[in-house]
């Protein structure tokens, strides 16, 4: 199943894999310096390095684990109903104020490209896909039942 990802998000992941794979090089012109410099061991400049680009690696793998993708189109997002790239406001029962909250996917969560991001595979985000403004839902937080009321919905604007 694909991984859906808006049409901006999909220019920011292949910018930000881009950035990976510069970093990368650089690291690996890092550890060979690193590496000259004699014994393995106790070379904590060699090692860093090693570690540094460990995690470059791992977070492109991250990234490519979300793929295929299905880009949505910034005009194929609707306002009627809680979607896929929509931002809604949500105000918990008891609270004064609503929260805005970003229905995305996994990417948009990893390169934190907005606030208050909830994936369409959470509960949280499954427990509003659908909804309209005045809807009320309910959800089991640590064994409590909370009551939330959407009360706006609009698309996201582009990053």
């Amino acid at each position: 199943m694909a991984t859906l990802i808006l049409r901006d998000t999909h220019r920011a992941l292949l910018e930000e894999l881009e950035s990976l794979d510069k970093l990368k090089r650089k690291t690996s012109l890092k550890i060979r310096d690193a590496a000259s410099h004699g014994d393995l061991k106790e070379n904590a400049e060699y090692h860093a390095a090693r570690e540094e680009q460990s995690l470059i690696v791992r977070k492109k793998q991250l990234m490519h684990s979300h793929s295929p993708f299905k880009i949505i189109e910034n005009s194929e997002i609707e306002t009627n109903n809680v979607e896929f790239g929509t931002k809604v406001a949500i105000r918990e029962d008891g609270q004064d104020e609503a929260e805005d909250y970003y229905l995305l996917g996994p990417i948009e969560f990893e390169l934190d490209l907005y606030p208050l991001i909830v994936t369409y595979h959470s509960p949280f985000g499954q427990a509003i896909a659908g909804k309209k403004v005045n809807d009320e839902f309910t959800l089991d937080i640590q064994g409590e039942e909370t009551k939330f009321t959407i009360t706006a919905i609009e698309k996201i604007s582009t990053v």
